[in-house]
């Protein structure tokens, strides 16, 4: 009885140190960085104007209207960038292995209070009721489709993370080269993912093999499901599982294994 009393304390301990994590990182922006974060705002909604502009003059459909505006709203879901690279440079990453909670929970709590709640809050919710009267719909396809679309993007999230700790892990080796693994981790991720530029502008055959690739679960699914573009949303729920269980078991693999040639840099 003890031990499983035990037990059921060290997880209320953890998930009240991360909520304490995700709190104070989204208090963050109002210590003077709000207006760094509001510029990222405004090129993702100039970027926004643009693609629509595109897709209306092309003639395309309202389904890839509606894809272009949930992928501006989820950008940080999406593009999952945590501070597990830019930590090893700036020399903050030694305080997240003091901290009570396994590092990899620090940098998701933080990508989510940091990212994703001041998003969501100034940018995704305005933007999302503001849609009617630019004429492009919000809604998903159905309430089926919402629903699905809505555990999609929990695994592509889930999957983004794993992929973004390998990224951090290859940084370790490079030593002072971390931004050099952001750079490729971007240049690969606005390619391969389907968040700008939906695969089925692609040739059928580059397009259903991108959407096969990890990186087209994180952006290409949930969209696609959203909109009512994905032929079948139980195969993409299932190949988004597949990548989670193969992703992550690399992932934290290869992240403690980078761990012992780890050198910070910074203070």
């Amino acid at each position: 009885m003890n031990q499983k009393k035990n037990i059921l304390s060290g997880y209320g301990s953890l998930l009240k140190a991360i909520r304490s994590t995700m709190f104070i990182c989204t208090k963050q922006i109002f210590d003077g960085g709000f207006l760094f974060v509001a510029g990222g705002y405004m090129i993702q909604a100039v970027q926004f104007v643009m693609l629509i502009f595109i897709w209306k003059s092309l003639n395309q459909g309202e389904e890839l209207l509606t894809y272009t505006l949930m992928a501006t709203i989820l950008h940080q879901e999406l593009n999952i960038i945590s501070p597990a690279t830019s930590s090893l440079w700036e020399g903050s990453v030694i305080g997240r292995f003091l901290r009570p909670m396994p590092v990899e929970a620090s940098f998701i709590a933080e990508t989510i209070g940091k990212w994703w709640i001041p998003n969501f809050l100034f940018f995704g919710l305005p933007l999302w009721l503001l849609a009617p009267f630019i004429g492009i719909s919000p809604w998903p396809a159905s309430l089926h489709h919402g629903i699905l679309a809505f555990i999609s993007l929990l695994l592509a999230a889930s999957l983004g993370f794993a992929i973004d700790l390998i990224f951090a892990s290859f940084a370790m080796h490079l030593k002072n080269g971390c931004f050099a693994a952001l750079a490729i981790r971007e240049a690969i991720f606005a390619l391969l993912s389907g968040e700008m530029i939906p695969f089925t502008l692609f040739p059928k055959a580059v397009g259903t093999i991108f959407s096969l690739m990890p990186l087209g679960s994180i952006g290409h699914g949930p969209l696609t499901i959203y909109t009512g573009l994905a032929d079948n949303p139980g195969f993409v729920l299932g190949l988004q599982v597949f990548w989670n269980l193969t992703i992550w078991t690399g992932a934290i693999l290869f992240f403690r294994k980078s761990k012992e040639r780890m050198i910070s840099f910074g203070g």
